[in-house]
């Protein structure tokens, strides 16, 4: 049967193939960049023909931004051994430019798109790099490239490995093809007991799987400003209560716009900050912002000339922010945070560990299927609420507003999960180093 599927694998991946190119160049015009990489096409300059006395390379593979960020520290525990690194997006490989660039620059590391999983196109980049390992993130099946890792004995791990429910269902129902594929793994290092259950189903042998926790714990980015100072910086006064909204999606800002309306006459302090998860929605939200709730948007890239004009933020004013990069920080000024992408339910949620380890207590909406384990252990520890519908989002800020010292143990819950979980990091690259040079 795993014969019949390799085969059928094949033939689909070459019809895929040449839709995905010719979409990439018409259609689809952000599938462009790193296409001839995306068909095995490495630069010679970047990835030469290896010589057999050279240390073979260790591969890494991050999807996204979400998964490069939780790889570099791993990175700095790896230092001295030859590494190459694939990512999937273009925003995670302009990233990747951005934050390894030394790096980079002295070929410590070597970067490229991930190729198409063509059994061709695999075979064909991993003759080229010739990995002692490849080591994906998360969720990563990828039938080609795992049987030709196999067959050239080469070592497959996952790390921060987890399956969700759809994803577990739908192995389970094909048992017969995926359980040769996950049986093809040298380590997985999972996030919780329930994804080693899943996976001990799948056919994992048990010696493999070792639950480590979840590594976006111990991935936080540094705080740029002080709190105190940045709050005044931004015209906030001392007793304003500051509600930031992260992350947040179509649909998402009416609701929370809608709540801010209904609370601030009661709450005369209650100041709102929106930051759309999506640059290309900034205008749209601000002309929302405008119009349709007759409020006053103020960009933070505008924000010291209008602080300026204004002297100070007014309780009219709806904080934008339209930069990249400042998130965390205006997570740590805030009193109250909401992550979104919980409301939509086509998302399934984004990272709560930011506002979290900033010692702010956190609620979000009912969809967070991506992030149910660190929201689980969160909710647990009385850090984070979920808000079922729009009158509990209500009621619960209302709550908070009223009850300083229930904010104030809410926030001390979440930053002490989080310092708890903080050397995840070093734990599993010191279980990759054991397996990589057993």
């Amino acid at each position: 049967m795993q014969s019949i599927f390799n085969i059928l694998y094949l033939i689909a991946w070459t019809f895929i193939v040449p839709i995905l190119y010719i979409l990439a160049n018409t259609l689809v015009p952000k599938w462009k960049p790193g296409l001839k990489m995306r068909l095995g096409e490495l630069d010679p300059s970047v990835f030469p023909t290896e010589s057999d006395n050279l240390e073979r390379p260790v591969w890494f593979h991050a999807v996204s931004i979400g998964e490069l960020n939780a790889l570099i520290p791993i990175f700095n525990n790896f230092r001295g051994m030859r590494m190459v690194l694939s990512v999937t997006t273009h925003t995670a490989y302009e990233l990747a430019k951005v934050k390894l660039q030394d790096d980079l620059e002295n070929n410590r590391i070597r970067l490229f798109y991930m190729p198409w999983d063509h059994p061709v196109i695999v075979k064909k980049v991993i003759s080229r790099i010739r990995p002692r390992a490849i080591i994906l993130m998360e969720s990563e099946i990828w039938p080609a490239l795992i049987n030709e890792a196999h067959n050239q004995k080469i070592k497959l791990i996952i790390i921060n490995a987890k399956l969700s429910d759809s994803s577990f269902e739908m192995y389970r129902n094909f048992y017969f093809i995926f359980r040769p594929i996950f049986m093809k793994f040298d380590l997985l290092l999972v996030q919780s007991p329930g994804d080693s259950r899943k996976f001990l189903r799948l056919g994992v042998d048990k010696s493999k799987i070792f639950m480590m926790g979840n590594m976006k714990f111990s991935v936080l980015p540094t705080l740029k400003h002080n709190r105190e100072e940045f709050r005044e910086e931004l015209g906030y006064s001392p007793d304003d209560f500051i509600w930031v909204c992260g992350s947040t999606h179509e649909e998402e800002e009416a609701t929370l716009i809608s709540i801010f309306q209904e609370l601030r006459y009661e709450f005369p302090k209650l100041r709102l900050v929106l930051a759309p998860r999506h640059p290309e929605r900034f205008s749209v939200v601000e002309n929302f912002i405008n119009s349709a709730a007759r409020l006053i948007p103020v960009r933070l890239s505008m924000l010291t000339k209008t602080v300026t004009e204004k002297e100070g933020l007014q309780q009219n004013d709806i904080l934008l922010v339209d930069t990249i990069g400042d998130l965390y920080d205006i997570f740590s000024i805030s009193d109250i945070a909401f992550v979104g992408g919980t409301i939509n339910e086509k998302i399934g949620g984004h990272n709560v560990l930011e506002p979290a380890s900033c010692q702010v207590p956190v609620f979000i909406g009912p969809s967070y299927y991506k992030n149910t384990q660190i929201v689980d252990m969160l909710e647990e520890a009385e850090g984070l609420y979920v808000a079922e519908t729009k009158e509990d989002i209500r009621l619960f800020l209302k709550s908070i507003l009223t009850n300083p010292s229930k904010r104030i143990l809410m926030g001390v819950n979440a930053k002490k999960l989080v310092d708890e979980n903080r050397k995840i990091i070093f734990n599993v690259s010191e279980k990759l180093k054991e397996e990589i040079y057993a």
